[in-house]
């Protein structure tokens, strides 16, 4: 579970900081506040940029507790730019870097609480492979297509960040 979990959440993570550095560079280039990015919506019944990082940012560092029998740090959702999401990454990186494998040894056996289903929770390895890692990739793909759709030029590789490419 750490390298699935663990380890691609804090790559990723580290691919959205870079985002949003781009971001901030567009805003620069084209003159205008980058924090004009933080409301931005796919639909009106969709979570803002601003939320979908939090939403990111939280699912990574409360699967890391969950699976590794711990309580999960709590944030206070308080950021009002896009400096401050790259901090909230950085900090939850750092969080992730606290793990190491032999945290999760017996995850299998664990039964993660599901934070808006009072009472429900799910065994570990499904928690992981059909609620964890989806919910972490929609809100960072979210993120992504808002800030493609809103000019920044991004594209596939800077979703997936480098890749460790080995000679055959």
């Amino acid at each position: 579970m750490y390298f699935e979990m663990i380890q691609q959440f804090h790559k990723v993570l580290g691919n959205l900081e870079a985002i949003l550095q781009k971001a901030n560079h567009h805003a620069e280039r084209r003159s205008f506040d980058a924090n004009n990015f933080l409301g931005m919506r796919l639909t009106p019944d969709m979570f803002p940029l601003i939320r979908q990082i939090q939403i990111a940012t939280d699912t990574a560092k409360a699967a890391a507790a969950g699976l590794a029998g711990k309580e999960a740090p709590k944030y206070e959702d308080n950021e009002t730019s896009l400096s401050q999401l790259s901090e909230r990454i950085r900090t939850t990186r750092a969080y992730l870097e606290g793990f190491k494998a032999p945290d999760f040894a017996g995850a299998e056996s664990r039964k993660i609480k599901l934070p808006n289903t009072p009472g429900k929770g799910m065994r570990a390895a499904e928690f992981l492979v059909q609620r964890a890692i989806p919910n972490f990739y929609f809100h960072v793909a979210t993120a992504y297509a808002l800030l493609r759709q809103g000019g920044v030029d991004l594209g596939k590789k800077d979703f997936l960040g480098e890749l460790p490419v080995v000679d055959l």
